[in-house]
């Protein structure tokens, strides 16, 4: 019982900061995921993939219905969504845990980096 109220904690954490951010999600539920629901690195970024594809379409209601959409940055950014996420689930799929947690931690890093030199 302890551990599914923590899971649903993580949840609303999760989806609070997705909403807030439109993103960060996945950085949150991938540790948490794997340490919390005692997942391994692969089930871990699946399940979490699937808990933010759900959190961004409730997200994208909201936002739709604010009319706050760049219709054509959506567009253009779907062509290349689409063919990254199909690369990135065939690596993920392929992938050993130790590559998933190495390549995990280095966009962590780069992400930082990115948000620190580029604010």
């Amino acid at each position: 019982v302890l551990k599914n109220l923590k899971l649903i904690f993580v949840g609303i954490l999760s989806g609070v900061v997705n909403g807030f951010f439109g993103a960060g999600a996945g950085l949150l539920l991938v540790p948490l995921m794997t340490y919390v629901g005692g997942l391994d690195s692969r089930k871990s970024h699946a399940t979490t993939l699937a808990c933010v594809t759900i959190m961004c379409a409730c997200c994208s209601v909201v936002y739709f219905a604010s009319n706050v959409i760049d219709y054509k940055l959506l567009l253009l950014c779907l062509i290349g969504s689409i063919i990254g996420a199909l690369i990135g689930s065939k690596l993920l799929k392929d992938l050993k845990n130790s590559a998933i947690d190495l390549i995990f931690a280095l966009a962590l890093i780069g992400a930082g980096v990115c948000l620190f030199l580029f604010r």
